[in-house]
Parts: structure tokens; sequence; C-alpha cells
């Protein structure tokens, strides 16, 4: 069962939708231990973040029980359904955009939005490179923020941190 692992929603057990292939335990873990570091909480949360391909919001929804303002992007309607169900679940508030992520990363770079934290885990059929790429190119992140992009280990990335979990690696990139 997947459950969230910390914050004012520990434990809180999350539906999964067919489509999703949600972020494995020990790579959730390291990389809320990084942002606990990186942004400690201040007086209200520590900013704004985005979850990209939300799938079951095992990652958004982890980062709204952290103290993130978080919105997720994902167009599954299945997924959708268990979003909701999930953040209410959970009594956590979140935005959700009912979007193709290209759609959404233009729009939001148009409109001049800003998060601290960018995270993408696109299902791996993808072009992931292509995708990541719409990403790297829409200017919204906050100075000092951060892109994360989840991938297969054996996807190598020419710039960015890389911090590898078994089959999956997170490459981190600085705003």
């Amino acid at each position: 069962m997947l459950r969230i692992l910390g914050g004012s929603a520990k434990g809180v057990a999350l539906k999964v939708p067919d489509s999703a292939r949600p972020s494995p335990v020990r790579l959730r873990k390291a990389l809320f231990d990084y942002l606990r570091f990186r942004y400690p909480q201040g007086t209200h949360h520590r900013g704004r973040f985005l979850d990209l391909y939300a799938g079951s919001g095992a990652v958004g929804l982890e980062a709204a029980s952290e103290g993130f303002e978080v919105t997720l992007v994902e167009k599954d309607p299945q997924a959708l359904r268990f979003l909701r169900e999930n953040a209410r679940q959970a009594r956590l508030k979140v935005r959700l955009e009912g979007i193709p992520v290209e759609q959404y990363l233009l729009r939001a770079s148009r409109e001049g939005e800003r998060f601290m934290v960018a995270f993408m885990a696109p299902p791996y059929p993808h072009d992931l490179l292509a995708d990541f790429e719409r990403l790297l190119q829409a200017d919204i992140i906050e100075p000092g923020g951060l892109r994360i992009l989840q991938h297969p280990s054996e996807l190598s990335l020419p710039t960015g941190q890389r911090r590898e979990y078994g089959f999956n690696t997170l490459t981190l990139l600085e705003g």
C-alpha cells in the first residue's frame, strides 16, 4: 500500500490509478530528506511545489504534507479523481490542473507563475528528453529553486546533479 511518508499527513494511504507508476519509497524519502534540509519550513510554508504527471500524487501530496504549496498537473481522468480523493483523505489543500503538462507549462510560463521546486516524472514510454526540455525551457523557477527530473537510471542527462535509487534516478538542476 502506498502511503505518505512524513509531515502532517504521515501514514495516509493513497489510491493509485491504473496509469500511474508511483515513485519508489526510497526515492521519495531521500528526496524529501534533501528538500527539508534545503528549504527549512518558514512561518507558513516552504514555497511553491509543482508536480508534473502527478499520477497518484505520491510526490505532490508528500510535498503538501511537508508544508509546500502544491500544484498537481495530470490529464488522466481516473488519476484526477484519485488525486481529489487522496488530497481529501489526507486533508491537504492542493491545486489540481487537469490538462496536459505541455499545455500547463506554456500557460504557467506565459502568466509568470513561479515555483521553488518543479518535479517531473513522466511515464517512461514518453520521449523523456523532449519532456525534460519543455520543463527546462519554461520560465517557472524562482531564484534558488530546483527542477527535479525522475527517470530510468540508464538514461544519462547532460547536466545537473544525479542521484541514483536502484532503477530510478533523480537529476536535480538549480533554477
